[in-house]
């Protein structure tokens, strides 16, 4: 593992380009062991989808970042708060003390085009048409309905990979770590929050499909394969399926990712999925703001 984990960082660009992360192990002679309990770990809690279809390219990107730029960008660092109150309301005020509007609960459901310009924004409650620039932060399949896609920018051709979080409500939690990962198991992650486990499957799509009486059954499986905890140990459940949580960071779409530029001279795009240089991360959906911003300042 470890020349592996070395290498992989050092390897030419152009090489890592035509693999899969899979191959690239296999061409290093990574043992099945080493793979199942550390290469797949990385692999899908990085890129959320398995090794046999992320790019090594864009793992060689990742661990670079992570483990490459100083002590610090390999911190882990658990949120104290929800992402509300870490995030948006920090956000919200930041807009507000500046005398920008916020409005929720309000649906974007079309842009009207003239001279290769937005000149009209109809929502479920008004008709916009005083604004100089718009800013889409929504993933591609949403663009594609409030204007014909094709016109704004090249179809990437994404396609996207699941994660399943499953909350727990314990009687009494005899967990003593804040986290888990596991390995060899129907689930990867658990964020212990006291008598609220947050349980997370990454690249889940073999899930998706089945019943919440089917995956809690999974659960209670897993949970007591590694911890002891029994059915009776668990009050009460809750299922949340993402069927389209993240993109596939595979090979086919490392040059097709869009800027932040599009066709139509006032509308930029922001999002996880544009050309960050990134896989589907917070960190790519952040940079991808900075990017739009400079580009309208």
């Amino acid at each position: 593992m470890g020349d592996g984990f070395l290498k992989l960082p050092l390897s030419p660009d152009n090489d890592l380009r035509k693999m899969t992360v899979h191959e690239w192990l296999e061409q290093e002679h990574q043992n099945e062991k080493v793979i199942k309990a550390f290469w797949e770990i990385l692999t899908v809690g990085a890129l959320n989808t398995s090794i046999n279809k992320a790019s090594a390219k864009v793992l060689k990107d990742i661990l670079f970042e992570i483990f490459f730029r100083g002590n610090r960008a390999s911190t882990i660092v658990l949120p104290g708060v929800g992402l509300t109150e870490a995030y948006c309301n920090h956000a919200k005020k930041f807009i507000q003390d500046r005398g920008g509007q916020i409005s929720t609960g309000e649906q974007v459901n079309k842009f009207i085009t003239e001279d290769s310009r937005v000149r009209t924004i109809i929502t479920n409650k008004r008709v916009l048409k005083n604004f100089k620039s718009i800013l889409a932060a929504v993933p591609f399949y949403g663009l594609k309905k409030l204007y014909p896609a094709e016109n704004i920018i090249s179809d990437p051709g994404l396609k996207y990979s699941s994660i399943l979080n499953v909350h727990i409500w314990l009687k009494v939690n005899r967990l003593k770590e804040k986290f888990y990962g596991l390995v060899d198991s129907q689930i990867h992650w658990i964020f212990n929050h006291g008598t609220h486990l947050t349980i997370v499957r990454s690249d889940a799509d073999n899930l998706m499909e089945k019943s919440r009486e089917e995956i809690f059954e999974i659960v209670k499986k897993e949970l007591f394969r590694y911890f002891f905890i029994e059915g009776e140990d668990i009050k009460d459940y809750r299922i949340i399926k993402e069927k389209r949580a993240t993109f596939i960071p595979s090979n086919d779409i490392l040059n097709k990712r869009p800027g932040t530029v599009t066709n139509l001279s006032n509308l930029f795009l922001a999002g996880d999925w544009t050309d960050t240089d990134l896989p589907s991360t917070i960190e790519s959906a952040v940079k991808s703001g900075r990017i739009a911003a400079e580009q309208l300042l």
